[in-house]
């Protein structure tokens, strides 16, 4: 018999997100509960979720689904709360139904709490028997945080290929583009680097992205574009930058593996959880709020076709060898495995 696997997240296992339909590929059965179809329905949910803070309509109405799998995957992190409380009460059938959980943001709002506080945030999940990260260096903030040593482990983020094939060098321009609204970026660096230089653009991002910053004239935002139009600007992009600050995960990882992807030259910035990413030898790595060493990274690639192509060459066959979501999915194969949760045969 087949692995089955009951996923609690609020979009659709059948849609592939993130590409977990590739489980299926590896032995396993997806099960998911549909999602709410009437105005009631949904409106109740709502109320319930936004007063608790806790996504639950899609957990209750999993249980039957729960007490066949022989493993639960939460996607993401706030979806493994009530299950973790539900199990850790011993409470059935989460209560005999081995409980993972991919969680991308919660090291990293851990480690801004008070330790009374972080303590309480994670005492959400003792209920979870494997958390999944995107980055080691989140690893020792979770067990600090109380997480039990060995139940958390790091997996590579991945991308689609087939939506990011590479593209010849010599079909780019010499444009600038950062793309990307993930609350880890960091724009206000990249505007002053480019502030006053002959360098030019363009910016693919929320208005509240940049809420707080004057736009440089040589700056062209554009807001969120469609997917395609974004798969475009970032294929023929002559460098794609994306500035982040600090975070714990991997802040960017998203649109500079997409971009690596397409070959396109990536400028980082230098974080820990990036850096298990990117080297010197696959991407412009800069350091976090440092305008000047943005403004100096910027130019000498701009003004040096060798070094973009060079660095997105090797971005391209680093991505595509080591971080599609093939290689993320096959990880999480490999850690069920090695708990014991797979039927094997």
């Amino acid at each position: 018999m087949r692995t089955r696997i009951a996923v609690i997240s609020d979009t659709r296992a059948a849609d592939g997100p993130y590409g977990i339909d590739l489980l299926e590929g590896l032995g396993y059965v997806l099960t998911q509960a549909s999602p709410a179809r009437h105005a009631w329905h949904r409106k109740l949910r709502d109320v319930i979720e936004h007063r608790t803070g806790v996504p639950s309509d899609h957990v209750l109405r999993s249980m039957q689904l729960v007490r066949d799998a022989d493993v639960v995957l939460a996607f993401l992190e706030s979806h493994a709360q009530l299950p973790s409380a539900l199990r850790a009460r011993g409470i059935r059938p989460f209560a005999t139904t081995p409980l993972a959980m991919i969680a991308c943001w919660l090291a990293d709002d851990l480690r801004r709490l008070p330790a009374t506080e972080r303590r309480r945030l994670a005492g959400r999940y003792r209920g979870v028997d494997l958390t999944m990260v995107f980055s080691a260096n989140q690893i020792d903030v979770l067990i600090d945080a109380g997480f039990h040593e060995g139940s958390v482990e790091a997996i590579p983020f991945g991308f689609a290929p087939q939506q990011h094939p590479p593209v010849d060098f010599g079909t780019r321009d010499s444009s600038i583009v950062a793309v990307g609204f993930d609350r880890g970026r960091d724009y206000t660096t990249l505007f002053e680097a480019v502030q006053g230089t002959d360098l030019h653009v363009d910016l693919y991002c929320s208005e509240g992205n940049i809420a707080a910053s004057r736009l440089p004239e040589n700056v062209t935002f554009h807001g969120v574009v469609p997917y395609d139009e974004y798969r475009a600007v970032i294929s023929r992009a002559g460098i794609v930058a994306v500035p982040t600050s600090e975070m714990a995960y991997p802040s960017g990882q998203t649109v500079a593996l997409e971009a690596a992807a397409t070959g396109a030259c990536i400028a980082l910035t230098s974080t820990p959880a990036l850096l298990e990413y990117f080297s010197p030898a696959t991407a412009l790595l800069l350091p976090a709020h440092d305008p000047r060493a943005w403004r100096a990274g910027l130019l000498r690639a701009a003004g040096d076709p060798a070094v973009r192509e060079r660095l997105g060459s090797a971005a391209c066959d680093h991505v595509h060898a080591h971080f599609t979501y093939e290689s993320m999915w096959r990880h999480v194969d490999a850690l069920f495995r090695s708990r014991g949760w797979v039927r094997e045969g």
